[in-house]
């Protein structure tokens, strides 16, 4: 019993590290992990629960709009670039197009 919930904690520490805009813990009564966003994010207002770590990780991806890691590494093949060198559409959306900019016109002085 002490073994599982060491293993359970350490588990949730690491899984922790990976996410840092969720506090993530383990439940040692029910078992299962768990992880809220910190209060600093407005990723989705409530908990998520998960059995192991890897599927509350998942869980975490999907609440975040992120493929699942299983996912996100079946399409990375060999030869072609890294999904965040080749950027996605949220990304797209928040860069600055290669056109000049519009001129500025003054407003009344």
């Amino acid at each position: 019993m002490a073994d599982e919930i060491t293993a359970g904690r350490n588990a949730a520490r690491a899984l922790a590290a990976r996410t840092p805009g969720w506090m993530v813990w383990y439940g040692e009564r029910t078992g299962s992990f768990w992880a809220v966003p910190r209060a600093g994010t407005a990723i989705v207002p409530r908990m998520l629960e998960a059995p192991t770590a890897d599927d509350l990780e998942n869980e975490i991806r999907q609440a975040e709009g992120r493929p699942a890691r299983e996912q996100a590494q079946e399409k990375q093949q060999p030869g072609q670039p890294e999904r965040a060198q080749q950027g996605t559409a949220e990304a797209a959306r928040h860069r600055r197009s290669a056109e000049a900019p519009a001129p500025r016109i003054p407003v009344g002085r």
